[in-house]
């Protein structure tokens, strides 16, 4: 059924409109009938994306979950995690001025360069830092359930 035979008012298709947009942005399908124009959909869980050619090869997700569980316990994601409210809130404030200071930022490391002054090792050591090794472990060998044994 099309939304302006509906009878809504072009606010409220506005607000079905953008809703529409959203999914599609965060690659969810949208329900065209299934919520009404007032009802506000479920977000559906991160685990209901589209599903890729690179998906069906078992090892390949197996890869992506230890990824993500790593970056979820790793210190790094735990301080961007403390940060990003007051970035939030200084994007909504000074949108301009946060792109500045990032181009800033960007130029100012590839001139100084300072992956030439660390060491394999330390490179190695900082990405690989985790609070917990044997948990990561575990997850490799966690076997997967939607794969065939």
């Amino acid at each position: 059924m099309d939304i302006e035979s509906r009878g809504l008012t072009p606010q409220q298709r506005l607000a079905v409109s953008r809703r529409a947009l959203v999914a599609q942005l965060q690659g969810r399908e949208h329900p065209h009938d299934a919520a009404g124009p007032f009802e506000a959909s479920e977000p559906e869980p991160q685990s209901a994306r589209r599903e890729t050619v690179l998906d069906r090869i078992a090892w390949v997700a197996v890869a992506r979950r230890v990824a993500q569980r790593w970056w979820r316990r790793h210190p790094a994601n735990a301080a961007g995690q403390l940060a990003r409210p007051l970035i939030e809130r200084y994007a909504r404030e000074r949108p301009a001025q946060l792109m500045v200071a990032a181009a800033g930022a960007g130029a100012l490391i590839v001139l100084i360069r300072p992956w030439r002054l660390l060491s394999i090792t330390a490179v190695l050591a900082a990405v690989l830092k985790t609070s917990d090794v044997a948990d990561l472990v575990t997850t490799l060998m966690h076997k997967n359930q939607d794969s065939p044994p």
